[in-house]
């Protein structure tokens, strides 16, 4: 057994086997290498890595045991926690609430609950259902928003979602704060009103509400970055490590799928995501696939350049010095992009759910860093949220970019579930083709400017070429709509036409 092995098999049973009665305390441990990061990050949560140090979160009795391991370690010490405010009694109920406070749980729900009673044209709230927590009842909810919330049309659907590490608040309120904004503007601002009318967008502001409200439903002080368990204690599973993962499989560190997960990815199942975004706190950049390895996504160029964007808007409107992290690319060397890191060059883990979106359902995902400050003070809020409300509404509009159709069924014309490949750039390795909605036939494949080749194929029909299909500067083609037939006809050669 190598020195490695051994100090990690040691960390994993002591995170098994922690008391949810112990603290956690945060450390530094030196890395030496490549292959002793890659090593700690496949068995244990990693929550940073910056210039040869790694942050890891462990109780004092670990502390112990990594020392004596003969690790290098030490302590960090933070200054504690001061300036959040919860929001005042009757906070939910104003017209227009003031949103430099965090709002109890109770507070939370009623906010859900009054958006989609107060605007029934464009908002429907959907419980996903309950959290592990059996002595609270927390669940998980999330908001539709749409011109028509009903009906299932031919437009992209988006996934945003925040703080599934408990105490990484300051997406929280931002994501709370949006689905405000989205529905209170409808009709007045020109961007916003686009955008619902166009997009089917969905909101989770709270992925763990048992983290966030570990200390009790009336505070996020005492908020913790890992599930609770059934009787509420910390389970020391890692919401962003409990994720099937396309390396090492349906549970990457031998944890069972928490119920939290269960109903992300049941989500993901029934609707039909074609970008999202996962936001976290703790750094400030935006993070794309791939995590799990250092293998490039085929959309690798329009990651970055999707990343970039955001980095660039919040830099822009936010305070000198926001959101500009640099992480020095650790797969393939070179210069670090201010704001913007690949997953794995920073550091790698296993069971992320930005891989588990991107591989899995052929969407797209980044998870978005957003404040170097984990439990962000209540005063800060709205700076976070005025350094990126552009980027945040630019982004659903990305959905909207590259090429968009129907898939229909010559015969009958009713839509099709379909596979839609880019010639020469999706491979089967990456799961990088996507499909069409069978509910409404269409696509959205999300693209860079350019000319491309597409292969349409649907079970029982003939396989169609589309070929010089046109990505404009301003980001969006001409809408397609594919007729496939069906195979009982007469076999001819694939057919082509020129868009």
């Amino acid at each position: 057994m190598t020195r490695h092995s051994t100090w990690i098999m040691t960390i994993l049973l002591l995170c098994a086997t922690a008391s949810a009665a112990v603290a956690p305390i945060e450390i530094h441990v030196v890395v030496e290498d490549r292959a002793m990061l890659e090593a700690l990050s496949s068995e244990v949560s990693i929550t940073g890595f910056v210039n040869g140090i790694a942050t890891v979160v462990c109780s004092p009795d670990q502390l112990v045991q990594l020392r004596e391991q003969g690790l290098e370690v030490s302590i960090v010490e933070r200054p504690k926690t001061t300036g959040i405010t919860m929001c005042p009694s009757g906070w939910e109920d104003l017209g227009t609430p003031l949103w430099d406070c965090y709002p109890t749980y109770p507070q939370y729900e009623a906010m859900m609950h009054r958006l989609a009673e107060s605007y029934p044209a464009l908002c429907r709230l959907h419980d996903l259902g309950p959290t592990a927590n059996l002595t609270k009842d927390h669940r998980l909810l999330a908001l539709e928003i749409s011109r028509n919330p009903d009906i299932d049309e031919a437009e992209p659907e988006v996934f945003l979602t925040s703080s599934m590490h408990g105490d990484e608040t300051a997406g929280y309120v931002t994501m709370l704060r949006l689905a405000f904004d989205l529905v209170d503007r409808y009709g007045s601002d020109v961007l916003v009103t686009n955008l619902v009318d166009q997009t089917e967008i969905w909101i989770n502001p709270l992925a763990n509400p048992d983290g966030t409200y570990f200390g009790g439903d009336h505070t996020v002080r005492s908020a913790i970055r890992n599930f609770t368990n059934d009787a509420g204690h910390n389970s020391w599973v890692n919401p962003n490590r409990n994720f099937p993962d396309p390396r090492l499989g349906d549970h990457p560190h031998g944890n069972p799928w928490w119920p939290e997960t269960v109903a992300m990815m049941d989500l993901a199942e029934s609707r039909h995501f074609v970008l999202s975004a996962n936001l976290h706190g703790g750094a400030e950049l935006i993070n794309y696939p791939w995590d799990t390895w250092c293998d490039r996504h085929p959309d690798d160029q329009w990651f970055f350049d999707l990343s970039l964007a955001w980095a660039t808007a919040a830099q822009e409107d936010g305070p000198p010095g926001y959101l500009d992290d640099c992480r020095q690319p650790g797969c393939f060397g070179g210069a670090c992009t201010p704001g913007v890191t690949n997953g794995a060059d920073w550091y790698p883990i296993a069971g992320g759910r930005q891989d588990f979106m991107t591989y899995f359902h052929g969407g797209r995902e980044v998870t978005v860093e957003i404040s170097s400050t984990k439990l962000l003070p209540s005063e800060q809020l709205q700076t976070i949220w005025t350094a990126n409300r552009r980027a945040i509404l630019d982004f659903i509009g990305t959905a909207h970019h590259g090429i968009h159709g129907t898939v229909i069924d010559a015969d009958t014309g009713r839509p099709l579930a379909a596979r839609i490949e880019v010639i020469d750039l999706d491979t089967t390795e990456a799961q990088s083709s996507i499909g069409s909605d069978p509910a409404a036939g269409d696509f959205h494949r999300l693209l860079n400017p350019g000319i491309y080749d597409l292969r349409v194929s649907a079970m029982g029909r003939k396989t169609l070429r589309v070929m010089g299909v046109e990505v404009p500067e301003n980001g969006t083609s001409p809408a397609l709509e594919i007729l496939l037939e069906r195979t009982e006809a007469v076999e001819f050669p694939h057919m082509e036409y020129q868009q």
